[in-house]
């Protein structure tokens, strides 16, 4: 898969990623993660696959860790690189350009929806792993209350976004049902799962309820 002008041009902005709720339970996730293999942060090794221009990689490395990012835009690696990261191009669709065993942790923020073969990335991530390496994810779940109505009144959902940006590349509409297939057939267990609802760009976290109540999923999982 290559970058359109229009996400090239995002990047260059330096508004590609934000760090938002979300991405503060990732950071909780990573702190438990560190605590349970018992390692300091800074012999912690983390692969950002997706990391855009670096700026949520960049908040993980000044936390302690040992960061590095992947991305498929080599706009997004060159302004991660001015953004102090050790970032290089790899298109996910190809596979994860790292030798084996590589990393404690690897970071996927919205990411795995848009690449052809999810379950074939899940098991690359689980490659690059160490043992007991963690995968913390996050990403939408296309089933959520929202979601119906827009297409029980005759709306696609993917609508608002293709007439903003002009593009929509989530090739595989997500569950927790079927995250949770995908991971185990790939070798993980889930650890946690927290449900987020994002309406008009505030979030909610909705552990408690059931799918329809929410629209994003945040998963921390473990090589086994």
């Amino acid at each position: 898969m290559k970058p359109q002008q229009i996400e090239n041009q995002r990047y260059q902005k330096n508004d590609h990623c934000e760090i938002n709720f979300e991405e503060k339970i990732m950071f909780q996730m990573l702190d438990k993660h560190r605590k349970k293999i018992k390692k300091d942060r800074a012999d912690i090794r983390l692969l950002d696959i997706g990391c855009g221009s670096g700026l949520i990689t960049k908040k993980i490395q000044e936390m302690g860790y040992l960061t590095e990012g992947l991305d498929f835009s080599q706009e997004a690696v060159n302004k991660a690189i001015s953004n102090g990261i050790n970032a290089n191009v790899c298109d996910l669709d190809e596979g994860i350009s790292k030798p084996d065993g590589e990393y404690d942790v690897v970071w996927a923020g919205d990411i795995i929806e848009h690449v052809f073969d999810p379950i074939g990335l899940i098991k690359e991530i689980s490659r690059v792993l160490k043992d007991r390496g963690a995968l913390i994810l996050c990403i939408p779940s296309d089933v959520g209350l929202i979601s119906r109505i827009k297409m029980l009144i005759g709306h696609s959902y993917q609508e608002i976004t293709y007439k903003k940006s002009g593009y929509h590349k989530h090739h595989t509409f997500f569950n927790l049902e079927l995250i949770s297939f995908m991971l185990e057939k790939a070798g993980f267990k889930i650890q946690e799962v927290n449900k987020i609802l994002i309406l008009n760009k505030k979030r909610y976290l909705m552990n408690f309820l059931p799918s329809a109540f929410y629209n994003e999923l945040v998963i921390m999982t473990q090589k086994r």
